[in-house]
C-alpha cells in the first residue's frame, strides 16, 4: 500500500447533519438475528487502547442504551497493555476478549497469521472515509479510530513549538512530556515518521531535551495540567482539544512539518467467548451515534456524513500517514532507537 495524505481522503459533505444534539434511539434492531444472538451471549469484554477513558465510556454508555440486555465490560489501558493480555489468554486458550481496539496495526497482522482473528463484514463500512474502508481484504481487522498525533502545550506558554524540529530549541528542555513508542501504537507511528522525515539525528537531539517518558500519550496532558512538565510531543490531538473546552489550561498546536495521523484498529478474537457481541460493538462503531459521540469529545469521525467538531475535516487538517510496507520492521527498529536513546 502507498502512502497516504490528506489529498487522498474525500469527506463526503453532509450539510443537513448536525452532530451536536443527539439521541439513542431504542434498538431498532430489536429483531435483527446479531443482535439477538449477541442478547442471548449476555455479555461484552472489551479490551480497549484506542479512545482516551472519557470517549470510550461514552462509546460504551451508547452501545448499553441502544442494545439493553448485554453487560458491557471495558478494559481501557494503553495499546500494547491490552494486546499483550489478549495474547495471553490466546497462549493459555482462555480468551475473554471479545472485541480489541488497539492503535497499532502490527497486533493485527500478528493475530491473523495465527488465525485468532475471525473475518467478519460491519455493515455501514461504506460510510467510512474511502482510503480506510478496506485495510485487510480477508475483514479480520477494521478501523475503529482515526487519530492524530501533535504537540499540546500548557495554555500559560505564550509562542508554543510550532513544528517537530521546533521541539528541540533550547527553551523546551526539561520541558517536554512524551509517551513511548514500547505501550503507544500513536507513539510508536510518530516515531516511525520522525525517523522518516529526520533520521536518528533527531531522536538523539530529543534525549538531551531530558523529555519525561510515560506510557499512553494521554500521560503528555496528565503532566500538563499537573504543571509537571508545559509541552507535549506525540500528543493527543483530540483528547488535548477536550481538555481545553472542559476550562483545563492546555492547548494543541497543529505541527507545520505534519500532524501524525494513525488509525486505530479493531477485531473480533477467534475464541471470543461473545463473538455475536464483539461484532455487534463493531457495526455500532459505524452508526451515527458513536460518530456524534466522536465530535463531541473532539474526535475525527469514522463516518463521512457526520462533521467534525469545529468545522474542521480531514482535507483541512495537514497530515502524514506512515505507509504500511514494512512497517512492522521499521516499527521495531523505532522503539530499539528509542530504547537505546531516550530511555
Amino acid at each position: 500500500m502507498t502512502m497516504l495524505n490528506r489529498r487522498h481522503v474525500l469527506m463526503a459533505g453532509a450539510a443537513g447533519l448536525v452532530a451536536t444534539a443527539w439521541r439513542i434511539s431504542p434498538a431498532s434492531a430489536a429483531d435483527d438475528v446479531l443482535y439477538a444472538a449477541a442478547k442471548k451471549e449476555g455479555a461484552l469484554n472489551l479490551y480497549w487502547g484506542s479512545y482516551e477513558q472519557k470517549t470510550i465510556e461514552d462509546i460504551r454508555d451508547a452501545f448499553k442504551a441502544k442494545y439493553p440486555g448485554i453487560e458491557v465490560n471495558l478494559l481501557r489501558q494503553a495499546s500494547q497493555t491490552v494486546y499483550t493480555r489478549l495474547r495471553l489468554e490466546i497462549q493459555n486458550d482462555a480468551v475473554q476478549c471479545d472485541s480489541l481496539g488497539t492503535t497499532n496495526l502490527l497486533h493485527y497482522q500478528e493475530l491473523k497469521k495465527i488465525n485468532a482473528i475471525q473475518a467478519f463484514e460491519p455493515s455501514n463500512a461504506g460510510m467510512l472515509p474511502a482510503a480506510f474502508r478496506t485495510l485487510d481484504p480477508d475483514n479480520t481487522y477494521h478501523v475503529g479510530a482515526i487519530s492524530l498525533t501533535t504537540i499540546n502545550q500548557s495554555s500559560k506558554v505564550t509562542e508554543p513549538p510550532k513544528s517537530w524540529q521546533a521541539l528541540l530549541d533550547a527553551p523546551w528542555a526539561g520541558k517536554i512530556t512524551t509517551g513511548s513508542p514500547a505501550y503507544s501504537g500513536d507513539v510508536a507511528s510518530w516515531v516511525v515518521a520522525i525517523r522518516k522525515k529526520y533520521g536518528d539525528d533527531y531522536l538523539k537531539a530529543f534525549a538531551k531535551q531530558k523529555p519525561k517518558v510515560g506510557q499512553s500519550n494521554v500521560d503528555t496532558v496528565t503532566d500538563i495540567l499537573s504543571g509537571e512538565r508545559t509541552v507535549g510531543s506525540g500528543a493527543p490531538f483530540s483528547y488535548s482539544l477536550a481538555q481545553k473546552v472542559a476550562g483545563n489550561p492546555i492547548d494543541v498546536t497543529i505541527p507545520e512539518d505534519d500532524a501524525i495521523l494513525n488509525l486505530g484498529l479493531t477485531a473480533v478474537p477467534t475464541k471470543a467467548p461473545h463473538p455475536n457481541a464483539g461484532k455487534l460493538f463493531t457495526d455500532f462503531l459505524y452508526s451515527v451515534e458513536v460518530s456524534q459521540i466522536l465530535s463531541r469529545n473532539f474526535w475525527p469521525t469514522l463516518r463521512t456524513d457526520v462533521p467534525w467538531a469545529e468545522g474542521r475535516t480531514l482535507e483541512s487538517v495537514k497530515w502524514y500517514r506512515n505507509p504500511v510496507d514494512n512497517l512492522a520492521a521499521e516499527v521495531a527498529e523505532g522503539i530499539a532507537k528509542w530504547k537505546e536513546y531516550i530511555v
